[in-house]
């Protein structure tokens, strides 16, 4: 923060930043895919598995928290470029100059074998067709997704990510839980953490402590403590904190140029995450917070 108001940086130097973290975690990863591919140690892994062995974590500390942040630094990049051009983002005008950009990021989401990077590939999707009105173009691009992911991986972690949004829809653990046990742990908790909570007694408002929702709130994985999903901070820390924190969440992520794109991220890589300390959720606010700094003190 200190840097960026007494320092000149620029919108093109940010440009820059976020197309070398999505560059990065692109090469990673093909260093990682070339190495199972050719039955290598397998470098900077985290969180694998040989009986998925591709899905790979690339710079994050598992295969879902890459899939979340790649689409993020995308959407961001658009954003700025807009900017730098002060025109809105043509996919078709403006391939060709971002086009290693593109392919970094389209490889990455496509191939790294995690369901997540087909929920937050929306981001990109609603971004550069936000009027859906152009269905052919729009067309185009699902199916060719869905023909790159076939021949990627079988299609297997579309259909996960189709299944799963379908459950959590219907608001029940079990089937959430069947639909996909990985990306169930925060969803079935969270609707744990909401049937607990309330605003009837002085806890609710003040909270039970640092960790209550631990023992308060059971996991559905046996073995394993609890959480309170996206209520995590309201059972511990009580309603006035929670509140408090979402509120300031969202006025740093918040865009008015694009309010359901940017709301759409709080939700899924701020709120859903739960508590405070998480490497995601502070990726985001300060990726959010220095773009709305350069273009402040920019304007």
């Amino acid at each position: 923060a200190r840097v960026l108001s007494v320092k000149e940086y620029s919108l093109l130097d940010f440009a820059q930043l976020l197309k070398g973290l999505i560059f990065a975690y692109c090469i990673v990863l093909i260093i990682q895919q070339f190495c199972v591919l050719f039955g290598l140690p397998i470098f900077n892994v985290s969180n694998y598995t040989p009986l998925e062995p591709y899905k790979l974590n690339s710079l994050m500390s598992e295969p879902s928290h890459s899939a979340r942040i790649i689409p993020i630094l995308m959407y961001f990049y658009i954003l700025v470029k807009e900017r730098i051009n002060e025109e809105m983002y043509v996919l078709k005008e403006r391939f060709t100059e971002d086009r290693k950009v593109w392919l970094a990021f389209l490889w990455s989401v496509l191939t790294m074998g995690s369901a997540t990077a087909f929920i937050f590939l929306l981001i990109i999707v609603f971004k550069v067709f936000p009027s859906f009105k152009k269905a052919n173009t729009l067309l185009v691009i699902v199916v060719g997704i869905l023909a790159v992911s076939v021949a990627v991986n079988e299609n297997h972690n579309f259909d996960r990510a189709f299944r799963f949004a379908k459950a959590v829809t219907t608001l029940d653990e079990q089937q959430v839980i069947k639909a996909d046990g990985s990306g169930a742990h925060r969803i079935v908790q969270s609707f744990r953490g909401a049937k607990f909570v309330s605003l009837k007694n002085r806890n609710d408002w003040m909270g039970y402590g640092v960790d209550a929702d631990q023992k308060l709130v059971p996991n559905f994985q046996i073995g394993l403590a609890g959480n309170g999903g996206i209520f995590t901070m309201w059972i511990n820390y009580g309603f006035l904190v929670c509140a408090l924190w979402w509120v300031f969440t969202i006025s740093m992520v918040y865009d008015k140029d694009t309010p359901f794109i940017s709301l759409f991220i709080w939700f899924l890589a701020v709120l859903i995450m739960g508590g405070i300390n998480n490497q995601i959720i502070w990726l985001v606010l300060i990726i959010s917070y220095c773009y709305k700094s350069i273009i402040r003190y920019n304007s």
